[in-house]
């Protein structure tokens, strides 16, 4: 799909899209009133010269455009699928094993929060196979369908607040974890399942909330393409952004860009190194006084679990966080910038990395989790069919009672 400049037509949603920065598809405004047979509603775009737009970008303007069209059409709906399905089976394992203990509430509640994030970034992306639909059945279409619609009037796409989440109860996962292993006794009583639960929603829903607000940055608005006479329904910044531009940077760049995702990999990565060396001061001590020790073999083995997942957090932490980094300190990495596909590419690199981060715990925990993969085998009967004993016969119990005799 290309991605023109936009001409500019006599509406309320020209005069608004006249005045944004590039979006995220790649268009920009400029006013040219000499554009007829627009249809009412739309915005008359162009597509000539758009490819020499950004002659010192690091990534060509095709190359982008294919990128994204195989992160929108490809990529982002075969994550959702596994996302979806292994963290439904997270939920119902987790669930079985009783939320009436906190880490398995606390990993429920990741469960869940990893639903949402996939399913915000798979309702944000619902324009390539919307555009393809409405191309196919109604050509000359200049509204919505009812998922866009309702994408683009809920601004569900705040949805994706749910990634950052994620990430605090990540965080607040490997706490957990390290204080049980540093303080095993201490930590049975300290800290209750219904404390528990109150942190993660104390701490959770300002985040999520937050994120809605910088969901309003963008609305749906219809494009009229003069050269192939498509139309292609394409996000522009809307006015609540331009009015409250600086507010939404902030929360945009420096909250959810940087500050949530480097604080929440620095207290995993930390925590994670104490938990590891601790544990393995514990095994030590338990072979040089063939001692239990305070922590049980579940709650290490639990342990280890949980490490995996942390592990798996913070390989998937660095780049979105490298990325981010960069891009508040090289002015050039914007959407208008003079690198804007190269932008758009390391954002969409950003966000494949969450993608697998939220779908493969399910893996994780089937790996180093006994109890869960157990649970998930009598879930699917795959477990190892067990032989029926044998029975004794009279034969054998009369030879039996001879050999003894």
């Amino acid at each position: 799909m290309s991605r023109p400049a936009m001409e500019t037509t006599l509406t309320p949603e020209t005069e608004m899209v006249s005045k944004t920065e590039l979006s995220t598809f790649g268009y920009i405004a400029v006013h040219n009133s000499s554009v007829s047979n627009v249809p009412e509603g739309c915005v008359a775009v162009s597509t000539h010269n758009l490819s020499n737009r950004y002659p010192d970008d690091l990534i060509s303007l095709d190359t982008f455009l294919m990128l994204a069209s195989i992160h929108q059409g490809v990529i982002v709906p075969i994550f959702f699928l596994i996302c979806f399905s292994t963290n439904i089976i997270n939920m119902v394992v987790f669930y079985k094993h009783g939320l009436q203990e906190r880490i398995n509430l606390c990993v429920f509640c990741l469960a869940v929060a990893d639903i949402m994030h996939l399913l915000g970034s798979f309702l944000s992306y619902a324009e390539i196979p919307n555009s393809i639909i409405v191309k196919t059945f109604a050509p000359e279409t200049t509204t919505l369908g009812p998922l866009l619609k309702a994408v683009a009037d809920y601004k569900l796409v705040g949805l994706n607040g749910f990634n950052w989440a994620s990430q605090l109860i990540t965080a607040i996962v490997a706490c957990e974890r390290c204080y049980c292993v540093v303080r095993p006794l201490k930590s049975q009583t300290v800290l209750s399942t219904k404390n528990m639960a109150g942190i993660i929603v104390t701490v959770c829903t300002p985040v999520v909330a937050g994120y809605f607000v910088v969901a309003t940055r963008w609305d749906m608005v219809c494009t009229f393409d003069s050269s192939t006479g498509s139309i292609v329904f394409v996000t522009t910044a809307s006015k609540f952004y331009l009015q409250n531009r600086q507010l939404v940077d902030i929360l945009n760049g420096t909250v959810y860009g940087f500050a949530i995702p480097g604080f929440c990999m620095t207290v995993v990565t930390v925590l994670t190194i104490i938990t590891v060396v601790k544990l393995k001061q514990m095994a030590k001590w338990r072979e040089a006084t063939s001692s239990a020790g305070a922590l049980s073999a579940k709650e290490v083995a639990l342990t280890r679990m949980l490490v995996g997942t942390s592990i798996l957090f913070i390989s998937c932490a660095i780049p979105i966080f490298t990325v981010f980094t960069t891009i508040l300190f090289v002015p050039g990495l914007r959407l208008n910038g003079p690198y804007h596909s190269t932008f758009s590419v390391m954002i969409k690199v950003c966000e494949q990395t969450s993608f697998i981060n939220s779908s493969f715990n399910f893996f994780v925990y089937y790996k180093f989790g006994t109890k869960f993969r157990e649970t998930v085998r009598k879930m699917f009967h795959c477990g190892r069919s067990r032989e029926p004993p044998k029975q004794t016969t009279v034969c054998q119990t009369e030879m039996s009672a001879k050999t003894r005799t």
